[in-house]
């Protein structure tokens, strides 16, 4: 009979333990849960197509002044019709053949009064305030120089997406950083201790350790890797696919598209951010144009 009393008892406690959640508490662990963070591409402006075979920018924020690398059709042949064109901030062309004489100049990178650019084997130095070639150096042991960037203190790094290499030029001397590198280097960008390298045949984009070049991936499948460029947002980069793609990427987001232009034939080379207005200069390449797109964040 003992056993007997204990039965409506054991009922009630598995009917209780049964039960669903309350709704509230349901709720409530919906909206606490992080929300992901998403960006896109409006466009703002374009140039017109008086530019030939654009291939990389770069925004002189104290002069208001963005330069265009133009490689001018093969971007590989010394033919020595490469040039470099100033356009406004708005995307009026305010001097197309600004500095003439070059073959194949792409990457770009502003140090003072200098500005360098990869000319193929050559670094040229460029003086903004006069328009003026004060060099051109050769650089032993390159043959299809690509990007450059600087770290602040003199030194430039510049890949070579030929010899599959990274150089390192300081005082006027240029050496081999890293050789034997996996797929083609093309854009650079030093952070602080850091080199981040996007690889065009790879696809792959890394963070390169500068003191110990142990190189760790950061993300895959990013197609023809070119330009990188850093946003108002630290540890967020933009990655450009020479082929026509861009692709926003960090820890916290992972990797995002925001542009496709393939199927327009708009190529996407190397690409740069302007922190004031928060707009993605991007040079189209065989579209002979700079376009200007705001990156919005949703």
């Amino acid at each position: 009979m003992k056993s007997l009393r204990l039965i409506p008892f054991t009922i009630i406690l598995f009917i209780v333990s049964c039960s669903p959640a309350k709704k509230e508490s349901a709720e409530t662990t919906e909206e606490t849960m992080p929300k992901k963070v998403s960006y896109k591409l409006e466009k703002q402006w374009e140039t017109d197509t008086l530019l030939r075979t654009p291939e990389s920018v770069l925004y002189d924020t104290e002069r208001d002044i963005i330069y265009v690398a133009n490689v001018n059709m093969n971007p590989w042949e010394k033919d020595g019709n490469g040039f470099i064109s100033k356009i406004s901030s708005t995307g009026e062309i305010t001097d197309l053949e600004w500095v003439t004489g070059l073959n194949g100049p792409k990457g770009m990178a502003l140090v003072g009064t200098s500005l360098f650019v990869a000319d193929l084997d050559e670094l040229v130095e460029i003086d903004v305030t006069t328009g003026k070639v004060k060099s051109k150096t050769v650089v032993e042991g390159a043959s299809g120089m690509n990007d450059i960037s600087s770290d602040g203190k003199g030194t430039l790094y510049i890949s070579d997406s030929n010899g599959d290499k990274i150089f390192k030029h300081t005082n006027g001397k240029a050496e081999v950083y890293k050789d034997g590198l996996p797929g083609r280097p093309n854009g650079q960008l030093v952070v602080g201790s850091h080199l981040f390298a996007a690889f065009s045949a790879a696809q792959k984009f890394y963070d390169i350790d500068l003191s110990s070049g142990e190189m760790t991936l950061v993300a895959d499948s990013i197609g023809h890797g070119d330009g990188i460029t850093p946003t108002t947002e630290a540890g967020v980069y933009l990655v450009s696919d020479w082929q026509g793609e861009i692709f926003i990427i960090s820890d916290g987001i992972g990797k995002q598209s925001l542009l496709h232009t393939k199927n327009e034939k708009k190529n996407t080379a190397d690409i740069w951010f302007m922190m004031d207005q928060e707009l993605v200069l991007v040079p189209t390449f065989f579209d002979n144009r700079v376009v200007a797109y705001k990156l919005i964040k949703g």
